[in-house]
């Protein structure tokens, strides 16, 4: 198939490239500039370069700003939007909605100019906000979110829902993504990440001396909370398995309810980072002034790191099991590794 990408090279967009070209298909990656996508063409092999086709455009743009649109109208089988703007700053508010609601709607208006049949919208499984039990649905706008960021992804899936007659539509939702499973290799700083980030600030803290290794810090999250947390490599799976079997008008969560709580987690970082001076609390009252420096790092995390979500996902498992691919599992011993790989290189 002829597949376009936005988003093509970030942190997921990259790894879908390299599992779709292994599946035979010919890419068109929407990039701003040449730089990312011909580094990313030097590393694979010379015959899957020829099937990559470089397009230059903004999503922020009408059409995303392609000039060569009409050259590519009725060649392209789906439209791949996995471009975003991931920000939690209030003060970035405009920048999120622009890239995160316009971009779609952008999408949208390029998929009907050039006649592509086929929609696939990744979005976030924090469409839900607040709620602690998400389906396989679309979620009102009239509900509390946590940040701009899951507001404006929840109105951009709205935008894409309404066109669901008119072309093939599917949505996918991952939960919080993390690093690779097989190599260790992660690009973020959400969540988990904002975690193992304030522990490895207290690791220096303390080979500086200017943290008693014999004094106990409390990191705000709650031990009984668990993070649904899916590693890359899996998010990639589904959407690769999906350019052959994506049920339209359907929605896929890509989660992992069955994630560990934040205390065996802890337990995991204390063995990883030797920082054996950790405790974790649910309550913000507990911290010190001290505790407060070293939390700083992850405080737009809170909300993820006090509370569990399902994100119930039955249409994926579905989806997989077509395409034969096994089930899901993230293992004790590769969540882990993910945590031993961050502090090896931090």
């Amino acid at each position: 198939m002829n597949i376009m990408l936005t988003g093509a090279t970030g942190f997921v967009g990259s790894k879908l490239m390299l599992s779709l070209l292994d599946k035979g298909h010919t890419l068109y990656p929407v990039v701003r500039s040449r730089k990312k996508i011909n580094q990313f063409i030097e590393k694979i092999p010379s015959d899957q370069t020829e099937r990559i086709h470089p397009v230059e455009g903004d999503i922020t743009q009408p059409d995303f700003g392609i000039t060569e649109a009409e050259s590519l109208n009725g060649k392209i089988d789906i439209l791949y939007h996995t471009a975003a703007f991931l920000s939690f700053d209030p003060k970035d508010r405009e920048k999120t909605f622009t890239a995160n609601v316009d971009g779609t709607a952008h999408a949208l208006e390029l998929a009907e100019k050039l006649q592509i049949p086929a929609l696939y919208h990744v979005s976030t499984a924090y469409t839900s906000g607040l709620s602690d039990i998400a389906a396989e649905e679309i979620h009102s706008t009239e509900r509390a979110f946590v940040n701009d960021y899951e507001e404006s992804k929840n109105h951009a899936e709205h935008i894409v829902w309404e066109k669901r007659n008119e072309m093939k539509i599917s949505i996918f939702r991952p939960s919080i993504i993390v690093g690779d499973t097989s190599t260790g290799e992660a690009d973020t700083t959400f969540a988990l990440y904002g975690l193992l980030k304030a522990v490895a600030l207290l690791k220096k803290l303390i080979a500086r001396g200017r943290v008693s290794e014999d004094k106990m810090i409390k990191l705000l999250c709650d031990p009984e909370a668990a993070n649904n947390v899916v590693p890359v490599n899996y998010v990639v799976d589904v959407l690769t398995a999906a350019a052959d079997h994506a049920e339209a008008g359907t929605i896929y969560h890509i989660s992992n309810n069955k994630a560990p709580d934040n205390a065996t987690v802890m337990e995991w970082i204390r063995e990883e980072s030797g920082v054996e001076n950790l405790s974790v609390t649910a309550d913000a009252v507990d911290l010190s002034e001290e505790d407060a420096v070293i939390n700083a790092p992850m405080s737009v995390f809170h909300s993820y790191l006090s509370r569990t979500v399902v994100f119930q996902d039955p249409n994926t498992k579905a989806l997989l099991e077509a395409a034969g691919y096994p089930a899901f599992e993230l293992t004790d011993q590769q969540y882990q590794m993910l945590i031993s790989t961050y502090f090896k290189e931090n």
